[in-house]
């Protein structure tokens, strides 16, 4: 479970300034790469992880870039604050 906070800390802390389209391309990435996180979550902070995503992936349909990645960087965000209180 380190790993995964660590994993997190460093993607989210280390992400290079890319505009913001890519910045939410990415971000979203991450989301999906983190959905064995996101199925240990329990109510209701699972709810509050995946509304954020859901925001963001209409956000992202919608075109706007700058609100996707601010939803999903806080959808990443609790995931990484869960990981570390587990730890």
């Amino acid at each position: 479970m380190k790993r995964t906070a660590l994993f997190f800390a460093a993607a989210v802390l280390a992400s290079p300034a890319f505009a913001a389209d890519d910045l939410c391309t990415v971000k979203m990435q991450q989301l999906d790469d983190n959905t064995n996180a996101m199925e240990t979550l329990g109510s209701p902070l699972k709810e509050q992880v995946e509304e954020h995503k859901m925001m963001a992936e209409k956000a992202r349909s919608a075109g706007n870039s700058e609100d996707c990645a601010t939803h999903a960087t806080k959808a990443l965000e609790l995931l990484m604050k869960t990981d570390s209180q587990v730890n």
